[in-house]
């Protein structure tokens, strides 16, 4: 028979053989885990990952398929090319003699007409100023007149070229070498890569007072959109920070993401209302109220399911996607509705948060879990707050002009051209969101007469 002392050995064994086993399987599910990203590759559907990172390069979209045809829309209205009514040049085809017994014709006849859209030939235009010096025959003073007080140069560019040159670099992403190329190409006048830089520094000094204005607006909106992205900086990493509203753009570059860039931007410090974000941790520690972007949850949630199986990811998905879907089409839940949903939020997550042992790291989908739980308000807050969003699109779409930049003209040399491009293309951006001109307000700003954004 076995003493105490045996007994007692006996189940320490066997516990430690029970710890041992868990610590096995997690092993094994880390392994699995590892393993499932060559299984299944995540992308841009089901993760964060870039589309240009997809394995496949196919583009997939989360939104359901509708009854709708493929192009324009019944009601949908067209444009056609219109003949206007004062044209700027009129070549007229005249006819003198029949055709048939090459008699004289009458002058007068049945006209008609059609119409050709080009552009001009492009030049250069140079303007010179003069100025002139006069000695009064009274007194026998000289007086001379003045050259206007920007020209200040004896050849210097205007501010049509300067506001042109800005758009194709900053609008429209053309690298500095490419709109050199682009301007000799359509004059014949070649400007030096030098030249264009300066010009970008130029506008973005004269923007100066329009990014505090800006910094202002925001301040004043009950919601805005926060989030970032990399970006190589004299072969270093940096990072590109937008705070955005539908009409209004921030965009700053700084070389660090987190709580260094977010103080010296000054925005979110200052602000009171709700901040949007993808749970990005240093957010939390400012005292505005938060909302968390459920779009990049359910992109997390469509690869636990697409790898795993995993049902409650799967009904969470449901969940979410159902709510936001009435609440697009009008359903406007009370207080009861957002209990009742909350409830089934938690019964969801509850089994995966539940069989969570201690004892070993958690899995990303016990993260993820532990996530919902822990933000469960912040993710469902769009259903209490009309005004809070369901998701972080608006900030995702603003800095997405940010990677086709990189993309098209490669790393910034210097931190400087980085600063000029950020407050640049907040101005760009503010303009296209108020339906503004682009090159014309450019232009203005080369004027010291920038557009102005009103409160978001």
């Amino acid at each position: 028979m076995l003493d105490e002392e045996n007994i007692a050995q006996l189940l320490a064994e066997i516990s430690t053989l029970k710890r041992d086993v868990l610590i096995l399987r997690k092993e094994n599910l880390n392994l699995k885990e590892k393993l499932s990203k060559y299984e299944n590759p995540k992308n841009s559907t089901n993760s964060s990952v870039p589309p240009s990172q997809d394995p496949n390069r196919k583009t997939r979209s989360l939104r359901k398929k509708s009854n709708k045809k493929v192009g324009g829309q019944v009601g949908h209205k067209g444009n056609k090319l219109s003949k206007v009514d004062k044209p700027d040049k009129i070549i007229f085809h005249d006819i003198t003699e029949c055709s048939c017994c090459n008699s004289k014709l009458p002058e007068d006849g049945i006209v008609k007409s059609r119409q050709i859209f080009d552009l001009p030939k492009i030049k250069i235009e140079v303007t010179e100023h003069q100025v002139i010096t006069k000695v009064c025959c009274n007194c026998g003073k000289k007086n001379k007149s003045n050259f206007p007080e920007y020209l200040v140069q004896e050849a210097q560019y205007g501010n049509n070229i300067k506001a042109f040159c800005v758009y194709a670099h900053s609008y429209q992403v053309i690298p500095y070498g490419r709109t050199s190329e682009f301007i000799y190409d359509l004059t014949g006048h070649r400007i030096s890569v030098g030249t264009i830089s300066n010009f970008q520094a130029k506008c973005y000094d004269n923007l100066a007072s329009f990014e505090v204005e800006t910094k202002k607006a925001l301040l004043q909106c009950p919601v805005l959109h926060a989030d970032e992205t990399g970006v190589r900086v004299d072969g270093k990493l940096g990072w590109f920070h937008v705070l955005s509203t539908d009409l209004l753009s921030f965009f700053g570059y700084h070389k660090k993401r987190g709580k260094e860039a977010i103080n010296e931007f000054n925005i979110i410090p200052l602000f009171n209302g709700n901040l949007v974000h993808d749970r990005f941790s240093p957010y939390f520690s400012y005292a505005c109220e938060h909302s968390l972007c459920n779009a990049h949850i359910l992109r997390e949630l469509q690869y636990l399911w697409e790898s795993k199986k995993l049902k409650w990811a799967r009904n969470i998905s449901v969940l979410l996607a159902g709510v936001h879907h009435k609440i697009k089409q009008g359903k406007i839940y009370l207080e009861k509705d957002y209990q009742r949903i909350l409830k089934a939020f938690e019964k969801l997550i509850a089994p995966t948060i539940e069989n969570y042992n201690s004892i070993y790291t958690k899995t990303k989908n016990e993260k993820l879990a532990f996530a919902l739980e822990k933000h469960k308000h912040l993710f469902l807050k769009f259903i209490k707050h009309g005004v809070v969003p369901f998701d972080n699109n608006q900030a995702e779409r603003d800095l997405r002009m940010m990677k086709v930049k990189q993309k098209v003209s490669g790393c910034f040399r210097s931190p400087e051209y980085a600063e000029y491009f950020a407050r640049i293309k907040s101005y760009i951006s503010t303009l296209k969101k108020n339906e503004q001109e682009i090159l014309l307000q450019i232009f203005n700003a080369f004027q010291n007469n920038a557009f102005y954004p009103k409160s978001g």
